[in-house]
């Protein structure tokens, strides 16, 4: 069976759900960070009914809400090229009547009293010149890469979602298992000062503050369980599914500084990538060009237009065949159409602002990103150390309580110490993985 570097097991191929290239170039970049345990020894505690990262996103991808709506408006959106190119194509149409006229006398004798008409006609108008049609191709174009930018926006934004989610899971895991670990510990402790004041070795102020730690972990215990309920229905919301147990990190992550090591290259890579900041710019493009739309009023228009009509009367019938050219200008609008101009100019200058304010936004996002990854992992190193020594300060209270020289409240500090200390570690190597994801998404390669 085929290892990832993190977390789990083989994830599932494409069939069950439909993937784009670029969904599936994120689940070969994804194993890289997220993945399943390895080595023996990691197997053996793994649960096996526990969900991998790729198994929950993979229900993701099926059932999000967010990205199917997003798929059912890029959808929409990539319509606009058929309307604008109908425009320039021509319209036929037909239209019949049949009617009777009631006479008050007979139009010869002996002769009907009604007559019988009808007509049946068709016409067709092929634009000639039309330059907002032209103007409407062009903005079409831009919808459709704009719909494209938005989509592949939101595919990234849920590969962050889920790992957001899938995390907030195991930190709360990671806190239910360690409020039990202290619970147990001081339910030892506990014991311990029970027996030790039947023999008159503690006083009963050490049974009391073991028994009211215990008290304290018992009601904190409580409240983490309820909040590892509710992350599990977070994730519920966004895969459609319930994942009572997930795959855990195994404890040597490989920790990566961010490559390449100057923060202004993955800036200038989100600028070319980024698909939030394409997005702004293609509607800043669409606001451009709405203001040659308006404009466009201005000018004339030529259309090709011919006919075929049939008619009769009753009395006479007819046939008629027409062709020729509509030329239409307008003179006077009573400048309406300065005024639409007036108000795209305006819409076009928020456009501009707007694409300016997502740049800015990126380049700050970008940074504290880079800044993120890079302290993530001093952050775990450190915490690693800190695990180590709470454990000798723990062994050093336990010694020294067992002699007489520290108190049984000192033996609970430590304790409680230790299990905060592999708590936040825990925690810190989530957040190295989620801002090594953050960053990728700033730049718009994940």
């Amino acid at each position: 069976m085929t290892k990832y570097p993190l977390f789990g097991t083989k994830p599932h191929t494409d069939r069950r759900v439909g993937i784009t290239p670029l969904v599936r170039a994120i689940l070969l970049i994804l194993p890289t960070l997220i993945c399943a345990q390895t080595g023996s020894a990691a197997d053996k505690k793994a649960t096996p009914d526990a969900a991998g990262i790729l198994e929950v996103y993979q229900a993701a991808l099926a059932s999000d809400p967010i990205l199917r709506q997003a798929a059912a408006d890029r959808q929409a959106q990539q319509e606009a090229k058929p309307q604008a190119r109908a425009l320039q194509l021509p319209s036929i149409g037909a239209a019949a009547s049949l009617d009777q006229t009631f006479l008050d006398e007979p139009t010869t004798s002996g002769g009907d009293d009604s007559l019988t008409g009808y007509s049946i006609g068709i016409n067709l108008t092929q634009p000639i010149y039309n330059r907002g049609n032209q103007v409407r191709q062009r903005q079409a174009e831009a919808i459709v890469r704009q719909a494209d930018t938005d989509f592949a926006s939101t595919e990234q934004s849920l590969v962050l979602r889920v790992s957001q989610s899938y995390f907030d899971v195991l930190s709360a895991q990671d806190d239910v298992k360690f409020v039990r670990a202290d619970k147990a510990a001081i339910a030892r402790q506990l014991e311990q000062a029970k027996e030790r004041f039947e023999v008159g070795l503690v006083t009963i102020t050490d049974v009391q503050e073991a028994q009211a730690r215990y008290d304290q972990s018992v009601a904190q215990e409580i409240e983490l369980l309820n909040v590892l309920a509710d992350t599990k229905e977070a994730l519920r919301e966004i895969t459609g599914q319930y994942f009572d147990q997930l795959q855990t990190l195994q404890d040597n992550v490989p920790l990566k500084l961010p490559d390449p090591a100057d923060p202004e290259e993955w800036v200038k890579r989100a600028i070319s990538n980024n698909p939030d900041l394409q997005s702004a710019a293609l509607a800043t493009e669409l606001a451009k060009e709405n203001i040659e739309l308006q404009r466009s009023d201005r000018y004339p228009t030529v259309d090709l237009t011919a006919s075929l009509a049939d008619a009769d009367n009753g009395n006479s019938d007819s046939r008629s065949a027409q062709i020729g050219l509509e030329f239409s200008v307008p003179l006077y609008t009573g400048g309406a159409i300065s005024s639409r101009v007036r108000e795209a100019a305006y819409q076009y200058e928020s456009a501009k602002e707007q694409r300016e304010q997502v740049l800015r936004a990126i380049m700050r996002q970008v940074q504290d990103a880079y800044r993120g990854a890079q302290t993530a992992i001093s952050r775990v190193k450190a915490l690693d150390q800190s695990r180590t020594s709470s454990r000798s300060a723990l062994e050093a209270t336990e010694a020294g309580f067992e002699v007489g020289t520290r108190t049984i409240v000192d033996v609970l500090n430590a304790q409680r110490d230790l299990l905060l200390a592999e708590r936040d570690y825990a925690q810190s190597r989530y957040t190295y993985v989620l801002n090594r994801l953050i960053l990728e998404q700033a730049v718009g390669e994940l």
